[in-house]
């Protein structure tokens, strides 16, 4: 008996070339619908498993999977897309927050006017998606101002890529608010925005060390640096690819 994945002669339930299980028979919708609820709810390796060590433990499991330790855990690119493209599409379709502009229907507003206030709107709807195009940005800054603790760029991109998918996650829970509290959605996504940072900041008291005090006085200039790059990111992104207009006469 052989392992259908790699070829290796099998001696038990489970290949110890490649670590798959012994497959048998074709797949069916039992083995398709057990595999997909099994993602999600697997008590030591699923999406909702991870989800909660990340919130108590966001820069130990960062460790711990650049580490070896990655059975147990959910891929973390695999997470932050599955997260991104949930809240996208809540966004997109409920526009849930954000000031209901149609610049077509205001005159008198002069080009540059006009850009700023259609990127608002660009903002408020694709916000997500912006923070995953900028977790390689932050990621280059992370690596940069802690590049003391030994981790290099790609490990840095694992950590941030975790805690990024987790953050969006905090996003899709607060979505109810923002549906039935909508004359409300600044302060609700205010409040989405300081828990953004203070849970950065024990992320990343969590994943680098050393001092605790330099870790944050480091964190602080990191983030206001990287706010003003994903501005300017943002800003690029969206005049080349989604402004119709013309700033330049």
């Amino acid at each position: 008996m052989t392992c259908k994945n790699c070829g290796n002669e099998l001696n038990g339930m489970f290949c110890s070339n490649c670590g798959q299980k012994h497959i048998e028979g074709r797949f069916n919708l039992k083995d398709l619908l057990h595999n997909f609820f099994h993602a999600f709810t697997h008590l030591d390796r699923g999406i909702l498993f991870l989800i909660k060590e990340l919130f108590f433990r966001p820069g130990i499991v960062s460790a711990e999977y650049i580490n070896g330790k990655r059975i147990r855990y959910f891929n973390p690119l695999q997470f932050l897309i599955l997260a991104v493209a949930v809240s996208t599409f809540i966004a997109v379709n409920y526009s849930l927050f954000g000031p209901k502009i149609n610049t077509d229907t205001i005159s008198g507003i002069e080009e540059t006017q006009r850009f700023f206030l259609e990127f608002n709107v660009f903002i408020y709807k694709y916000f997500n998606l912006i923070i995953f195009i900028s977790v390689p940005v932050i990621s280059v800054y992370s690596y940069l101002f802690y590049k003391s603790s030994g981790y290099n760029f790609a490990e840095n991109l694992i950590f941030n890529t975790f805690i990024s998918g987790e953050r969006t996650v905090f996003y899709i829970l607060l979505t109810p608010f923002l549906y039935f509290f909508k004359q409300h959605w600044y302060i609700i996504i205010g409040f989405y925005y300081i828990g953004w940072i203070f849970y950065f900041g024990f992320a990343y008291c969590q994943f680098f060390k050393g001092k605790t005090k330099h870790i944050i006085l480091r964190y602080i200039l990191l983030i206001i640096i990287f706010v003003i790059s994903a501005q300017l990111l943002s800003i690029f992104i969206f005049s080349i690819f989604f402004y119709k207009g013309k700033l330049i006469q």
